[in-house]
């Protein structure tokens, strides 16, 4: 960690924003199904993350809020993503009733399975 970086911090850099980035991640990448939110994945040289909630959400108060909650569970657990890959987090509609430890629990299981498929040799999509 540098010198004056908050632990729970998440920085402008580690955020995805470019769609060419976000659509070679969907393209190239693994996709895994949540409970509460979906994420496709692929290894990558640094950690880099974008939240995303469907259109098929109507209002953008309640897509808002999906990402927001997201960003939250992300910030919360990004220590336990051990090894450096890019991200797409998928927010379900159903987020909006989870408890904020329902999300951060399935964040850590999300964790433990991209770090396990980025010490894997094959190329398998899923797992």
């Amino acid at each position: 960690m540098s010198i004056g970086a908050k632990k729970y911090g998440l920085s402008k850099n580690e955020i995805i924003r470019r769609s060419q980035d976000i659509s070679a991640i969907f393209q190239n990448g693994r996709f895994q199904r949540g409970r509460w939110f979906d994420v496709a994945f692929i290894n990558g040289a640094a950690r880099g993350v974008a939240f995303a909630a469907t259109k098929r959400i109507h209002t953008a108060v309640a897509r808002n809020r999906i990402k927001r909650r997201l960003r939250e569970a992300f910030r919360l657990e990004k220590e336990n993503f051990h090894t450096p890959a890019q991200m797409v987090l998928i927010g379900h509609e159903n987020i909006l009733q989870a408890r904020l430890d329902d999300l951060r629990a399935e964040m850590r299981n999300i964790a433990i399975k991209i770090n396990r498929a980025g010490n894997e040799k094959g190329t398998a999509k899923g797992f």
